[in-house]
Formats: structure tokens, sequence, C-alpha cells
């Protein structure tokens, strides 16, 4: 009988300081296991965002190097019949609010004449189109996708406008497409092709110098950019030299 009386005790079950104790393990290895998925979730959407700002950056690289491959050495006529040089680079920082300016040369970072237009319907037009950058201050549609205390957001957005005809650019009617947000500053220069040796002295900051390169394009463009979660980036388009189009 006393050694049943003992079995029973021992099987009476765990203690209530045994059962907190183990309660306290639990809730540790949950908040353990809570905390790790957070931070994966934390770390994929800030990997996500980070690619998607990533594309968007790559195909603003692309229009441009599409543009730049097609620019013709063209001067073209503007609402009041002056003539502009083939293409425009703005000296010194510009920003254009808005596309209703966005004939004016002035309201352009870069401006210029570019061949190339795809004309699917084979209407009968030129497939010459006139394409400028414009940059807007203005809030981003979208949240930014990295940011920190010493890297506050930039309010810079650029744009693409395109339009044709070329000449008597009041009748046209301007398209415009959004191409990157988030932009702390953007920069051009230019390349002439009258230099001896390519150094960082060589290169422009607008474009033409002179009346005598209305006509004439660089031979390359260098595009640098500091964008917000991104830091600084930079890209060179080469100019092939494409003779006058009428």
């Amino acid at each position: 009988m006393f050694f049943n009386r003992a079995i029973m005790k021992k099987q009476q079950g765990f203690t209530f300081i045994e059962v907190l104790v183990a309660s306290a393990i639990g809730a540790g290895i949950a908040f353990m296991a809570y905390q790790a998925l957070t931070g994966a979730l934390n770390i994929e959407a800030r990997v996500s965002k980070v690619t998607e700002l990533t594309n968007t950056i790559n195909r603003t690289w692309q229009f441009l190097a599409d543009d730049v491959q097609h620019a013709v050495a063209r001067p073209w006529s503007d609402t009041f019949n002056n003539t502009q040089p083939a293409m425009t680079g703005a000296f010194g920082d510009r920003v254009s609010q808005s596309a209703d300016t966005a004939l004016s040369g002035d309201s352009h970072l870069l401006l210029f004449v570019r061949s190339g237009e795809k004309n699917f319907f084979q209407q009968p037009r030129s497939n010459l189109q006139m394409v400028g950058y414009r940059i807007t201050e203005e809030e981003s549609e979208e949240p930014q996708a990295v940011t920190d205390e010493e890297n506050q957001p930039g309010n810079l957005t650029l744009w693409r406008d395109y339009w044709r005809p070329v000449d008597a650019a009041g009748e046209a009617k301007v398209k415009s497409r959004r191409l990157l947000d988030h932009i702390k500053s953007i920069r051009f220069r230019y390349l002439p092709s009258n230099i001896e040796r390519v150094t960082d002295d060589a290169w422009v900051n607008g474009w033409p110098e002179s009346t005598a390169q209305n006509a004439q394009l660089p031979v390359a463009i260098e595009v640098t950019m500091e964008v917000t979660g991104f830091g600084e980036i930079q890209r060179l388009f080469l100019v092939v030299q494409t003779p006058s189009v009428q």
C-alpha cells in the first residue's frame, strides 16, 4: 500500500511553478519566431522596393540611350518661326512646373530632334519628333522606397516630353511620360567634337556654347543623378553623328 501511494504521488503532474516556467519558455520562443518572421517580411518588402526603384532607373537610362542614339543635327523652328539649335542643354539648374510650357526650350534641361519614330499605320508624315527632358518639384505618387534620417527623400521628378511636328511647335500636342521620382539632383554635361583630349575640363555644362554649334551635336552626354535610397549614379551616352535631316 505504501508503495502504491508513492507511485500515485509522483504521477500527480507538474507543479504551478513548472507550468509558469514552461509557459514563459513557450512565450519566448513564440516571440522570437514572430520577430524572425517580421524581420524576414520587412527585408522582403525592402528588397522589393529597391528592386522596383532599380528597374525604374534602368528604364530611365534606356529612354535616354534610345533618344540620344537617334538624335539628329537638325535645327528647328519654334512658334515664332525662330530657328533653334539642334540640341539645347540648359546651363545651370532649371525647374519646370508643368507641361504647359513644354514647347519652350527654356522649360527643358535637354531638348533635341530625334529620328526613328515608329509609324505603325504608314501615315504620310516625317519620322522626326522633338524630345525634351524636364524636372518638376512635387511630391511623388508613391512612398519613398528607402529613407533614413540622413537621407531625406528628394522632391524632383524627371519627365520625358515628346511631340511632332518638329517645326511650328504651336500646333503640336505634347505627350509626357513620368520617368523617375525621388531625385535629389540631376546634371547634364556635354563633350564637344573639337577637342583633342578627353579631360574633365573638356566637358561643358550646357549646349551649345556658341551659335557656331547650333547645327552640331556633342559627341557624348554625361548624366549624373542623385536618387534617394540609391545614391549618386552616372551614365555616359555616345551621340551618333547623324547628318542633318530636313
